[in-house]
């Protein structure tokens, strides 16, 4: 049973925002390409992984995705997914590595070989068995069962191939495609039941309660400025900015498309882009590049998004 569905980060929805919205002359773009592609494959890979842990020996285990959550000492960490039975718990992590790649077990790091030699990935080994102590504690909080914590390593990109196969990194490292065997296989040595259905309600409800998204702003995190953006509507066919407002439609001085409905997706850039979720008529007109504060107006109501406030003090909110 799923508890949480996944959803995508809030920093990969950012990035997409700002492939569109960040002139690719603009210095600071192929960082941002880099960043994006990062986070948008390894969002890919977890996605791949969802699907095969959806295999279940039976119907006792809840599952929660992307959990990012504080632990007893205010400590944030992100679980790409958990799975919790009457019998164990099983954390899952997610790696989108393609290539030849071995697990370093003196270090505990990650490597990945290419032409040009190794490129060290981070010790996923340590990252999880801290995320073991912290779930731990958190259980403990509770006044649970000190229930066992399984963790698996997950190779969720295909062409990925695995060296160095010891003992220890076959019985902690699988490919996605195996997981259900996986999970099968650590199902049936469990002799010993610690939650009752009511202990793992009181965990989900715990952790979906703490459970919060990141707080990131694109705009500070790259310290950009409000020049630093593509504005307008941006046309879907050759990607020409502003498309001007023409009747009932947006029209691409370019190209001559024309389309109705662009509006809603153009201003969900606003707040991706780090500008916040609130806005005002001469804000809107500046982003969206309107000179008329009525048609501005008429736009926004369009919209049919929450405000607050009359005439010029108005103020609307983004959700």
């Amino acid at each position: 049973m799923i508890t949480k569905d996944r959803e995508k980060p809030l920093r990969l929805l950012a990035h997409e925002a700002a492939m569109r919205r960040v002139p690719k002359t603009h210095p600071k773009h192929p960082q941002i390409e880099q960043e994006f592609y990062r986070l948008h494959y390894g969002y890919k890979g977890e996605q791949a992984m969802d699907y095969y842990s959806s295999f279940l020996p039976h119907e006792d285990y809840k599952v929660l995705h992307g959990l990012r959550i504080p632990d007893t000492k205010g400590r944030h960490f992100q679980m790409d997914s958990l799975l919790i039975s009457p019998t164990h718990c099983l954390i899952l992590d997610s790696k989108y590595v393609s290539g030849k790649i071995e697990f370093d077990e003196d270090t505990g790091s990650l490597i990945r070989h290419n032409e040009t030699g190794q490129e060290r990935l981070g010790d996923p080994f340590a990252q999880l068995a801290r995320h073991k102590i912290q779930l731990s504690s958190i259980i403990e909080g509770l006044k649970l069962p000190q229930i066992p914590i399984y963790t698996q390593i997950v190779i969720t990109h295909k062409n990925a191939t695995l060296l160095k196969k010891s003992p220890l990194i076959l019985k902690n490292v699988v490919f996605h495609t195996n997981l259900p065997t996986r999970i099968k296989e650590i199902d049936n040595t469990q002799t010993h039941t610690y939650f009752s259905n009511k202990d793992a309600n009181k965990l989900v409800k715990t952790l979906l309660k703490i459970h919060q998204d990141e707080n990131f702003n694109l705009m500070n995190y790259y310290g950009f400025s409000s020049s630093s953006f593509i504005r307008g509507v941006i046309c879907p066919i050759c990607s020409h900015a502003p498309m001007q407002k023409s009747y009932q439609k947006w029209l691409c001085l370019k190209c001559g498309h024309s389309e109705k409905e662009l509006l809603q997706q153009t201003i969900k850039y606003y707040p991706l882009l780090g500008f916040g979720n609130k806005i005002t008529n001469r804000e809107f007109r500046e982003f969206i590049c309107l000179h008329s504060s009525h048609i501005a107006y008429r736009e926004l109501l369009s919209l049919n998004i929450p405000h607050q406030g009359n005439k010029k003090a108005r103020i609307y909110f983004i959700e």
